[in-house]
């Protein structure tokens, strides 16, 4: 017996609601979906396969009910002290002092110290908001690629790409990011494109660049390592000012950025290009909140191009 196609569709879209609500951290609401969609199976005669189907959904439930009992406990220790939050501020501030702004400020902030799940909840209030959405739209792909959710970024894209979540021309500029970070780091999937009806009169936009950033590599200062490079994701960009994060794992390296210091001939890759360029270090803190307490976070400024 073979299953109707019209099932199997409505399946594919509950699972994907349930997967954009994870990719979130909106575990309540996935927990809810992925109830909803073991009783469709159940009381649906057409579904096929039906206890195979319901022993994948039950595990995936118990999958769900961990990530809320860690996402809870993460969340009772997600805070910035005063200090931190005056540092974004310096350094990525509009200066607009609008309420979406500010408010854009503030999920920057949680995003810059590595609290990624806090800051995905800012920016996801920030998507009807014509003057950020884009930027938060970007922003919330980062978060999901920071910590490893390749899946959840993708699957976020093909949300919004459905419900047509962002105009077509501005979930393009998202995806042709996205699609180079999927690139470049060696996946083959093709993201689909948004329909995108183009304005008659529209004037010609301004020459993009380098586009968003993805990824910097940094020479050693000391000349006995000179072959070696330090490579580092872009978490968040604005204007010549860059933020990456140094992972625990590579604390080692810590003693190699210090405020002040100005590196040459690095290199700085993008969706569109990649440009050699001097850069100088503007901050780096030590993370002690959160899931990423322990890293080090590292704020620099691009003051020449090559």
């Amino acid at each position: 017996m073979t299953m109707p196609l019209e099932i199997i569709q409505e399946i594919q879209k509950r699972l994907l609601e349930i997967e954009t609500y994870r990719s979130h951290q909106l575990y309540k609401e996935a927990h809810t979906r992925c109830r909803e969609l073991l009783g469709f199976i159940e009381r649906t005669p057409a579904v096929t396969r039906k206890q195979a189907f319901l022993v994948k959904l039950t595990k995936k439930l118990e999958q769900i009910d961990d990530e809320l009992k860690a996402f809870s406990e993460y969340s009772k220790t997600a805070k910035m002290t005063p200090k931190e939050r005056e540092l974004v501020r310096k350094l990525f501030t509009t200066g607009k002092g609008t309420k979406a702004s500010d408010a854009f400020e503030e999920a920057t902030a949680l995003l810059v110290f590595g609290q990624r799940a806090e800051a995905i909840k800012a920016y996801q209030a920030l998507l009807t908001d014509a003057t950020h959405r884009i930027a938060a739209a970007k922003s919330i792909v980062r978060c999901l690629l920071g910590d490893g959710q390749v899946q959840a970024a993708v699957n976020e894209y093909l949300a919004w790409l459905k419900t047509d979540g962002l105009p077509p021309k501005e979930l393009d500029s998202v995806r042709v990011f996205l699609q180079a970070v999927l690139t470049k780091k060696g996946y083959r999937q093709q993201l689909p494109e948004p329909m995108i009806i183009e304005e008659i009169e529209a004037e010609p936009g301004p020459e993009e660049g380098e586009g968003d950033l993805i990824s910097i590599q940094l020479p050693y200062v000391d000349k006995r390592f000179r072959k070696n490079k330090v490579l580092l994701d872009v978490n968040f960009q604005s204007g010549s000012m860059i933020n990456c994060i140094l992972p625990k794992s590579k604390q080692n390296l810590v003693g190699f950025f210090r405020p002040g210091s100005i590196f040459h001939n690095v290199r700085i890759n993008g969706t569109n290009s990649a440009i050699n360029a001097s850069i100088r270090l503007a901050e780096v803190s030590k993370i002690t909140e959160g899931q990423q307490a322990g890293s080090t976070t590292i704020t620099m400024e691009v003051i020449e191009e090559r």
